[in-house]
């Protein structure tokens, strides 16, 4: 698989008995654009932490700017998509886009993530050199893909995006606990400010 350039990511709000409906129309909005349009990859969930835990999270992966202006009108054209917002139970929260740094990490791509851990920091310059530095960390924990970008849409452009992805909790935790006394996340954190970090479940494929 080829590295995206772009992702976007949109978060939904979702009534909470409606929530097994609305991830069968996601998928079904998934396949619909990978047939249709030219996305690197697609995947989805529900965000179990933070103030919006519940909300289905819709990642797409993108070449250029120009494939996902394909998707998104074919998501505007969708009856999938009318379906899922028509109804009332859902709106969409967010929507941003995402413009990725070249980091340096082997991805195991055919191991099917489970989780993926977001988080968010607001810093004066690219946090690449430090994560790059990170990276045996991660890899040692298992961490599937390890992918960094600036936001550059909505209220918190500039602000940077780690997307961690794996294949369980326990590696999650095994990660946390390695970067507690690791050097280089220490110095990192002196320079930087942590403004959110979620999880999300992800749906099998």
């Amino acid at each position: 698989m080829e590295m995206p350039k772009f992702g976007v990511i949109t978060i939904a709000e979702c009534d909470s008995n409606y929530l097994s409906r609305a991830l069968e129309l996601t998928r079904e909005l998934k396949n619909e654009i990978e047939e249709k349009g030219n996305p690197v990859s697609i995947r989805f969930g529900i965000l179990i932490t933070g103030h919006r835990a519940g909300a289905l999270a819709f990642f797409q992966n993108y070449s250029t700017l120009s494939d996902f202006e394909r998707s998104y009108e074919i998501l505007q054209a969708s009856p999938h998509y009318q379906t899922l917002f028509n109804c009332g139970a859902a709106k969409v929260a967010s929507r941003n886009l995402i413009k990725f740094s070249p980091v340096e990490y082997e991805e195991n791509l055919i191991v099917e993530a489970q989780y993926l851990v977001l988080t968010r920091v607001k810093t004066l310059g690219s946090m690449l050199p430090s994560i790059n530095r990170l990276a045996p960390v991660f890899s040692k924990t298992g961490a599937l893909s390890y992918r960094l970008g600036s936001i550059m849409t909505g209220n918190n452009v500039g602000n940077e995006l780690l997307g961690v992805s794996y294949k369980s909790m326990n590696q999650i935790e095994t990660a946390y606990d390695l970067l507690a006394d690791n050097l280089d996340y220490k110095d990192l954190l002196n320079n930087v400010t942590v403004k959110a970090r979620n999880i999300v479940k992800l749906v099998s494929d």
